[in-house]
């Protein structure tokens, strides 16, 4: 993994650090990143579902360009 140099808010650390209940630096922005990775999968997820998504997947030849 490639080392980089950013400015971090002291203040907005010790608050994620609280949050994600995280001690370190790395940790901290390591799990912000997943975190806010996960957020948006889950809101395509729910785009997905809300579009229809699930009742394209009762047939089975809609199902596997789903997977694709």
């Amino acid at each position: 993994m490639p080392k980089r140099l950013i400015d971090l808010d002291d203040d907005l650390l010790a608050a994620a650090q609280r949050e994600l209940k995280t001690t370190g630096i790395s940790d901290t922005v390591r799990m912000a990143l997943q975190q806010a990775a996960a957020t948006s999968a889950r809101a395509r997820q729910v785009e997905w579902l809300e579009q229809g998504g699930l009742e394209g997947m009762a047939d089975a030849g809609e199902r596997g360009e789903v997977w694709r």
